[in-house]
């Protein structure tokens, strides 16, 4: 596909230079530099073949702004890298959103924090920050918000009609798990529209990673999905790991897969037993928790921790599992096999569970595709794409497993491919403990202080919400010169607004609790 897609794309825009680079250094396939004119047309160009937007980022270089377009391929791995260069004092570009619906929330993000005018985007406030800011935060040095930018830039504010009216859904609501404030504008029980208010919760995570070494940002990796969290630390880890060109011993890599998956079990059992409570069902609350408490006891001993673990390593791990954690493991394992049983006719079984998710919230394929969509919802609608088999780092490349899709993109859907992402996590462990290897679990020789060499990476893994994509860009010194976290959250989020349109209020709960949200890791 990749020399099918170089072909085509450099016949439909003429004279640019489209470069292979390589992929197992950057992350990405071929790479090119377009016009400001030319930016519409070359989205048009990936969404006629059925790619899907799954980045959109900003540098500041100081001369220029780069805008960064990453567009990635359901179907098979090809991955293309689209720069557009805009004037630091004047930045202006043209909207893609009008081709791919995501961008429509990664403009937004852009403008507030580099000041990008996006022409013809129908809505540029403020997505997380407020209207006191007086800087770009993370332009390169200080660049004041002009007067004419924080008019524009103003925060959302509702607006009803003679026959709507507007209530919150949030920010402090059980059914948001976190700070997220969404506003419905309601024709009686029915609602017209659904608009997210992010910002409670921004961290700015970004912008500390340009303020510290590698090694110190690694805490942070668990701040953000701190239910996945291990998934996150992996990405990072994995990502420098790529750019310095470190080898990991294999006992770490497996050992790594075991870690993930037991707290991608724990993050899906969470997600279980809190969707049902958001229902009315708190039984399965209680009997998730019980296994996730089997899940933490298996965990601290080794990384320390019962929720923001930070376990993992440059070059493999901070130590190795003890003598009990094998045993221990192995012992979950069985036990969960019977669980699933235990929750298939607790809740797959269930005919309120049935009517409540059938037919609520359906994403259809295309629609996934536009708002680029990942993890269970993406499969849900029928899509088979997981990171651990599109792009697998660590051991995952040795472990057999399928990827369960829907047939329907429903809300129901969506929770069978949880659970059948539960089971397939106990296949993984069990092949990995079957071919946990000895040796060390720490590569020799890896610096204290990392600096890698000049350039980007885009680097991607499969955490228990999705695709998570971290950006790196080096200017070899032992801090990065930009990091970009495209976290799949914030890309779910995006497709509510569609799926709540004309639904009962009461359903609203049922769809924002299928798309298992975690609010720190869209504030970021």
């Amino acid at each position: 596909m990749v020399g099918k897609i170089k072909t085509e794309l450099g016949a439909a825009l003429g004279n640019i230079e489209i470069g292979e680079v390589n992929y197992r250094e950057r992350g990405y396939h071929l790479c090119c530099e377009v016009a400001s004119g030319e930016i519409v047309k070359v989205a048009r160009f990936f969404d006629e073949r059925g790619f899907y937007l799954a980045a959109e980022i900003c540098v500041d270089y100081k001369e220029y702004l780069e805008l960064v377009y990453i567009f990635g391929n359901h179907a098979a791995l090809c991955r293309v890298k689209v720069a557009l260069k805009v004037d630091p004092a004047k930045p202006i570009a043209p909207t893609i959103s009008t081709v791919f619906d995501c961008a429509y929330w990664y403009e937004r993000e852009i403008r507030e924090f580099f000041g990008v005018t996006f022409e013809g985007h129908p809505n540029m406030t403020y997505l997380f920050l407020h209207e006191g800011i007086d800087y770009y935060p993370l332009r390169k040095g200080q660049v004041p918000v002009s007067d004419e930018d924080k008019k524009s830039l103003g925060s959302f504010q509702p607006e009803g009609a003679e026959d709507t009216f507007c209530i919150n859904l949030g920010p402090q609501h059980p059914s948001t798990h976190g700070v997220l404030r969404v506003v419905l504008k309601m024709d009686g029980e029915y609602i017209e529209e659904a608009e997210p208010v992010l910002g409670y919760l921004h961290r700015m995570h970004e912008k500390m990673a340009e303020n510290r070494g590698y090694l110190q940002f690694h805490a942070n990796t668990g701040r953000m999905d701190y239910l996945g969290a291990m998934a996150f630390n992996l990405g990072y880890v994995t990502a420098v790991e790529r750019m310095c060109g470190i080898a990991v011993p294999d006992r770490a890599n497996y050992v790594r897969v075991i870690a993930t998956e037991l707290n991608r079990l724990s993050s899906h059992l969470m997600w279980l037993g809190a969707y049902l409570a958001d229902l009315g069902a708190l039984t399965p609350f209680l009997f998730v928790f019980d296994d996730r408490e089997q899940i933490n006891d298996i965990l601290e001993p080794v990384t320390g921790s019962r929720l923001t673990y930070s376990y993992f390593r440059f070059g493999g791990l901070y130590n190795d599992v003890d003598e009990a954690f094998i045993p221990a493991t192995k012992a979950f394992v069985e036990r969960m096999k019977s669980r699933f049983v235990l929750y298939e006719k607790l809740v797959g079984g269930n005919v309120i569970f049935i009517n409540r998710t059938r037919g609520i919230g359906v994403i259809t394929k295309e629609r996934a595709r536009k708002q680029a969509v990942s993890g269970p919802v993406l499969r849900a609608a029928g899509i088979a794409m997981d990171m651990r088999k599109t792009e697998p780092c660590a051991a995952y490349g040795a472990m057999d497993f399928d990827v369960p899709v829907g047939t329907h993109g429903d809300a129901l859907d969506i929770y069978h491919v949880r659970v059948k992402e539960m089971e397939n996590a106990v296949r993984i462990i069990e092949q990995a403990l079957a071919g946990l290897p000895e040796g060390p679990v720490m590569a020799e020789k890896v610096p204290k202080k990392l600096k890698p060499p000049k350039g980007d990476i885009y680097h991607t893994v499969e955490t228990p919400r999705g695709e998570l994509g971290i950006y790196i860009v080096s200017d070899e010194s032992d801090t990065p010169y930009r990091m970009k976290w495209r976290v799949p959250s914030f890309s779910n989020l995006m497709v509510f607004p569609e799926l709540a349109k004309g639904n009962l209020l009461a359903d609203t709960v049922a769809i924002l609790g299928a798309l298992d949200l975690v609010i720190p890791e869209i504030d970021r």
